[in-house]
């Protein structure tokens, strides 16, 4: 059947996660163990037909599908033999199901010395009622007339959640849209379900305190989104705000600032390319990027400043020629940080270990944004010399300046 390849270690964590042995499944809330198994059943019906449900895995729990043997003591046939009713209790548990007398020891092992009947009369379920019991005046009879036997259905597992009955349908995408969505579009199915009029032949009907929740671990997706909402923001806002602290201009601050979005947009574009789905991972990889992708424009800004506090600038001209002369001498430093940066997340795109899937996740926009981000070498140096040109022809130049333009370069590059 395609159920869900979950592995031995994967479904222990995912059931430590949700409580369920499936990614994702429809937990059902009621009273009573007949009625959770008639739901379960019209859930699975529904969900069989939903467009983003694979059909083949879809598994509802059988809530009363165990057969069970009840003996019922007849007290009054009992006391006639001289037995109560734990009395007679004990014999069936002890003929049927067995009793421990004692342990063998041999060498390292031990093991069980376990009593009861022969398995020729304990395994006949039909001839039951005629094993031989010995009763406490000596009299052997058969166990039908101390007790009655009845075969039954009944839970092979008895759950609960919140102080109240639950049974499950586990299910899995057929990948047509990502885990939240499907989620989402299947919730909103089975409460349409619900609402249709009486008669329908598609309406779900669940007796009233009955109630339907999605769970799995998928849950963790969506506690990690709503976490990242304010999270990724809060990262940006302090980017920008320690990007303002250094050079104490907003222009100039907004062409260093422009390096983020710009590595925003290479990471998606490589996200893109290789078809992966937005999760944690890739929101963690994202925040590293953030930090990172300034770098060569706080760099090159930073000389750009040094450069220009240092010389006489007179004409647009000298400005030009400043920028010009400080980018060339900082470019070879950018390009090294980016290409290291690059080189070394290439073994972790090749990877193939355990974890190497989160670790893929989180390096691919870091990147692809890194890759993207080696624009910001020619837009940094264009904003800050338009900004100088600017404050130059509105009569707003900085005054304050060391050394003049004859200063030797190799004493502005010591210095700087």
């Amino acid at each position: 059947t395609p159920a869900s390849p979950l592995q031995p270690i994967e479904g222990r964590v995912v059931m430590l996660q949700s409580g369920i042995k499936a990614p994702m499944a429809i937990r059902i809330y009621g009273d009573d163990l007949q009625t959770l198994a008639n739901a379960a059943m019209q859930v699975s019906e529904h969900l069989k037909q939903s467009p983003y449900v694979n059909s083949g895995t879809v598994n509802p729990d059988i809530v009363l599908g165990k057969p069970y043997i009840e003996f019922t003591v007849d007290r009054e046939a009992a006391s006639r033999y001289g037995m109560s009713a734990q009395m007679v209790n004990q014999v069936i548990e002890t003929a049927l199901g067995g009793m421990n007398l004692i342990n063998t020891v041999e060498g390292r092992e031990r093991y069980p010395v376990r009593l009861r009947y022969n398995r020729d009369l304990r395994e006949r379920v039909e001839q039951l009622d005629r094993l031989p019991v010995v009763t406490h005046s000596g009299a052997v009879v058969p166990l039908g007339e101390l007790a009655k036997l009845e075969t039954t259905w009944g839970p092979g597992a008895i759950n609960s959640e919140n102080a109240r009955l639950i049974a499950h349908v586990s299910f899995s995408s057929n990948g047509a849209t990502g885990d939240l969505e499907s989620v989402a579009a299947i919730e909103q199915t089975l409460l349409e379900a619900q609402a249709l009029p009486e008669g329908n032949a598609n309406r779900l009907s669940l007796p009233p305190g009955y109630s339907l929740e999605a769970v799995g671990s998928f849950r963790n997706q969506i506690e990690a989104n709503n976490r990242l909402m304010w999270l990724v923001p809060l990262v940006i806002v302090i980017n920008l705000l320690v990007i303002y602290l250094q050079f104490r201009h907003v222009p100039i601050t907004l062409a260093v600032f422009a390096g983020i979005p710009v590595a925003f947009g290479g990471g998606m574009i490589l996200l893109a390319i290789y078809g992966a789905e937005m999760n944690t991972a890739i929101w963690v990889g994202f925040i590293a990027l953030f930090g990172i992708a300034v770098d060569d424009g706080v760099v090159i800004a930073t000389y750009l400043d040094q450069v220009f506090t240092r010389r006489r600038l007179n004409t647009v001209a000298d400005i030009r020629a400043a920028t010009i002369d400080a980018g060339v001498r900082r470019i070879r430093p950018c390009l090294m940080t980016t290409a290291t940066t690059l080189v070394a997340l290439v073994p972790v795109l090749m990877a193939t270990g355990r974890g190497a899937d989160v670790a893929r996740a989180m390096a691919l926009p870091v990147f692809g944004g890194m890759a993207v981000e080696i624009v910001t070498l020619f837009v940094v140096p264009v904003v800050y010399c338009g900004f100088k040109e600017f404050k130059m022809n509105f009569g707003l130049a900085d005054h304050h300046w060391a050394g003049t333009e004859d200063t030797p370069r190799e004493e502005i590059s010591h210095a700087a």
